[in-house]
């Protein structure tokens, strides 16, 4: 088989990544994450993204409500990156199986949803931020 094209070389490395950041919420579920805030830590407050971690970890373990509390902001981002997930997963199963299907018009669409969809799961976060 020939290499495959950037987009599904940078698909892959999404959904590696991504898989590794739900694994990680997975296992250090919901309160034993390893790694702390580093805003939190350097300036003592709260970020906007805090309670992502722990929130995650409820996610991945299907309590919604309970991750919610942790910080409300974190469910468009869990969702984003679910999304994300699925729809790299989709891109790299459909190069092994129908390569054709992967035309530049479908990669121009599909980066715009993906730039979109960031934006819709970022924005509540970059209201709450304060000059």
């Amino acid at each position: 088989m020939s290499k495959a094209p950037p987009y599904v070389t940078i698909s892959l490395v999404f959904f590696i990544l991504i898989g590794v950041g739900f694994t990680y919420s997975y296992f250090f579920y919901p309160n034993r994450h390893p790694v702390d805030c580093a805003i939190k830590a350097v300036t003592g407050k709260d970020c906007p993204s805090c309670g992502f971690s722990r929130a995650f970890g409820n996610y991945t373990h299907l309590q919604f409500s309970e991750g919610k509390k942790f910080n409300t902001l974190s469910w468009h981002f869990f969702l984003f990156f679910l999304f994300q997930f699925f729809l790299r997963g989709a891109i790299i199963l459909i190069y092994f199986i129908k390569p054709q299907l992967i035309r530049p018009r479908y990669v121009k669409t599909e980066v715009l949803v993906s730039i979109l969809l960031f934006l819709f799961a970022t924005l509540p976060i970059l209201l709450t931020i304060k000059t």
